[in-house]
């Protein structure tokens, strides 16, 4: 008797027990009016640094964006958020998650999720549901979970009207990336991609540094030259010294700091893979307040 209650016992847990692989591709799925726009089969993986979804090849969204106005994220059944387009001629500024038309599509292989946070007339916050625990949860489940690059500010230091800015660029991923590296570029050229360090301050307004800026031969143009790998699980450190017209004593600033990708040069999903590693989209920021 005792011996069948644990074959019963061991037989109920088998059940209960899984190799982390279970589910459907439509555990994640973008739905608009009944309509299955995406689901996990037709993504390749969604970096969440950026918040940029990469699409397989002959996904049923097929470049047509438009499909993503009013779409609702589910997962497992459940409405996480919706989603609308917002069109860049509107004055109004956007909030909660959202599409750029064209800044945030790529091609017909990849589209951004931005958010925006201020809502009119209270000026009060509003959370960002992009990383919701289920959404991670089930691309995990799935394998098409990346955490992508970030970056880290290491010092800031004030010499006169001069800021010396240094920060860690990491790589969480195992994954190699192809980033925009300034010691092979220039600052010139990195900040045409980039502005770079700047603050605000109550008495001045924002304030933008004064390191002149490089253009490329044209808007398209992008060449490995400019790149260099950052490995799995790697961390690179990088220092600029912005020169400002003037950096105020006494008060807080408070700085931001954005790091840039060739993200609006990449026309093809062929040109993202190459010999060392794939080239990384999208750009991620720092915000911090010092008072010097």
């Amino acid at each position: 008797m005792k011996n069948r209650y644990l074959i019963f016992l061991l037989f109920l847990m088998s059940g209960c027990i899984t190799d982390g692989n279970d589910g459907s591709p439509e555990d994640f799925k973008i739905v608009n009016q009944g309509e299955v726009v995406l689901d996990l089969s037709d993504i390749d993986y969604y970096d969440f640094s950026t918040h940029i979804v990469y699409l397989n090849e002959n996904n049923r969204l097929a470049g047509d964006y438009d499909k993503l106005q009013g779409a609702n994220i589910l997962v497992n059944g459940f409405e996480i958020y919706p989603l609308k387009i917002h069109e860049l001629y509107l004055s109004t500024i956007p909030t909660g998650p959202h599409i750029k038309r064209l800044i945030d599509s790529f091609g017909d292989f990849a589209f951004r999720i931005s958010f925006g946070d201020f809502q009119s007339g209270s000026g009060s916050s509003i959370q960002d549901p992009r990383s919701d625990p289920r959404i991670v949860s089930v691309l995990k489940q799935h394998n098409k979970y990346r955490v992508g690059l970030s970056i880290v500010t290491e010092s800031i230091s004030r010499q006169g009207n001069e800021i010396k800015f240094r920060f860690k660029l990491r790589n969480h991923d195992n994954q190699n990336y192809y980033f925009l590296d300034p010691n092979k570029m220039g600052e010139g050229l990195f900040h045409y991609f980039t502005n770079g360090l700047g603050f605000f301050d109550p008495n001045l307004g924002y304030q933008q540094n004064k390191i002149p800026h490089e253009q490329p031969e044209s808007q398209l143009h992008w060449t490995l030259d400019w790149m260099s790998v950052i490995k799995g699980k790697e961390t690179k450190s990088f220092e600029f010294t912005y020169p400002f017209e003037n950096v105020p004593t006494g008060r807080d600033l408070k700085f931001l700091f954005s790091f840039p990708s060739p993200e609006l040069s990449i026309s093809d999903k062929s040109e993202l893979d190459q010999q060392n590693g794939r080239i990384w989209l999208g750009n991620v920021s720092i915000d911090l307040t010092k008072r010097f």
